[in-house]
């Protein structure tokens, strides 16, 4: 196996190893560092589980950045260390694409909210990193005829090439079974999706019928806010119909129709100051009060919450499949091929195995961050303006005195609120059906 490839493809190999492994490290310490510290990160569910897996990436691009180090040196503690954590946790990542997937079930058909999800994740734990364990921890130990299990693999210490058939059955097999299980719940979710997303936009059409025709018509100056914890007025209910409306929602309108009545008993005319009849002053003109929703309207947009994060949970499933595909298959062809004809190799399919495997880390960060694109742009404004304020005093003084002294401006009243870049919260994200 080693005398069909050149010195300079070995070479070359390295190379491409060890730089898609730095890129891999430097994309799994973004995802776990902005997880951890921004809340901004947190609000897909999703995100939970690639960074729990984002653990195992990094490890297993520690040992891809090892490359060829240690082929010399079979029993030594650096060969033995790098086949058993690329062992171990290069077949974590499909694990955690299957525990996307089985999320996708329970959420089309057992109708798990975030919370319960959340309880599935130490589950997850145990399975994706610890099932991978026995097998690498006990290769260490095993001997034929004095010859270990770990080894020279060409690309790096692992599975030598006279344990082949093993290299099949306790890596490459069950990830692929692994990745068909995934397969096979997509192929059953398909048709629900499909209605799903059916469902999604007849309930839309219904949104844009119910909201009143004249509300286009109303100024922009007009309050749309409802206070809580004291009795709102009629001038404050806002005449669009809003987003899915909570009880509280519900209580603060029944409030606002009771408080209506008061005054009407008490005679008073809209300002509170009695019924005089000598006033002809007219009250001014109030905006339409907008219909409460029956009961089944407020289940159908509960159920339409909770459809909406189902879709855009599996359409986010759905993209790390595929990187796990493109990861998986080049990798698995290099290693058949090599089975099949009594261990030989090709130089492109050991290329594309050298590419490929290391770059599990790139792909899942690459995923991360298009679903978390407003939260890296958030991100990206806030270090932007850090930066600019300490290479610029004149900022620093500014926003001395605007948090001193200078009131903010309506536009900065109504900006919505960015996270700090020092801010490291530990909160959890919102509830699944409303940020998925």
């Amino acid at each position: 196996m080693m005398g069909q490839l050149t010195d300079g493809q070995l070479g070359a190999i390295s190379i491409m190893e060890r730089s898609c492994s730095v890129v891999s490290i430097l994309g799994c310490l973004f995802t776990i560092v902005t997880f951890s510290c921004f809340r901004a990160f947190q609000q897909k569910p999703i995100n939970r589980l690639v960074f729990y897996a984002s653990f195992g990436n990094l490890m297993s691009c520690v040992g891809t950045l090892m490359s060829r180090s240690f082929l010399d040196q079979p029993d030594s503690f650096g060969c033995q260390f790098q086949a058993m954590i690329i062992q171990w946790f290069m077949a974590a990542d499909a694990g955690w694409i299957f525990a996307m997937a089985i999320n996708v079930f329970l959420t089309l058909y057992r109708k798990y909210d975030s919370k319960r999800l959340r309880r599935m994740e130490l589950t997850y734990l145990l399975a994706c990193y610890g099932i991978p364990f026995v097998p690498a921890f006990v290769f260490v130990f095993v001997r034929r005829h004095g010859a270990r299990v770990y080894g020279d693999a060409v690309l790096w210490c692992w599975i030598e090439e006279d344990w082949e058939a093993l290299r099949i059955a306790t890596f490459y097999a069950p990830a692929w079974v692994v990745i068909l299980l995934t397969l096979i719940i997509y192929i059953i979710a398909g048709r629900t999706i499909y209605q799903t997303r059916k469902q999604l936009r007849e309930f839309s059409s219904d949104m844009s019928l119910l909201s009143p025709p004249d509300a286009e018509k109303e100024p922009a100056s007009r309050s749309t806010q409802v206070s809580y914890g004291r009795r709102p007025t009629i001038g404050s209910i806002p005449s669009r119909l809003a987003p899915p409306p909570d009880d509280d929602l519900e209580d603060a309108v029944e409030g606002v129709a009771q408080g209506a009545g008061e005054e009407a008993l008490v005679g008073g005319g809209p300002c509170g100051c009695g019924g005089d009849e000598s006033n002809n002053t007219d009250p001014p003109a109030s905006p339409p009060r907008r219909p409460l929703p029956d009961g089944p309207t407020r289940a159908r947009r509960r159920s339409y919450e909770l459809k909406s994060a189902a879709w855009s949970y599996t359409k986010t499933s759905l993209l790390y499949f595929t990187g796990i595909l493109l990861i998986w298959t080049p990798s698995s062809a290099n290693r058949v091929y090599a089975l099949v004809h009594g261990g030989t190799t090709i130089a492109p399919l050991a290329y594309m195995s050298g590419l490929v495997l290391p770059l599990q880390g790139f792909w899942n960060w690459l995923i991360y961050t298009v679903v978390s694109w407003p939260a890296c742009q958030d991100l990206f404004h806030e270090l932007k303006s850090w930066v600019l304020r300490l290479i610029r005093p004149s900022s620093r003084r500014h926003a001395s005195d605007d948090r001193h002294g200078r009131k903010p401006t309506p536009r900065e009243q109504t900006a919505a609120p960015s996270f700090s870049v020092f801010d490291c919260e530990s909160g959890m994200p919102s509830p699944f059906a409303r940020n998925a």
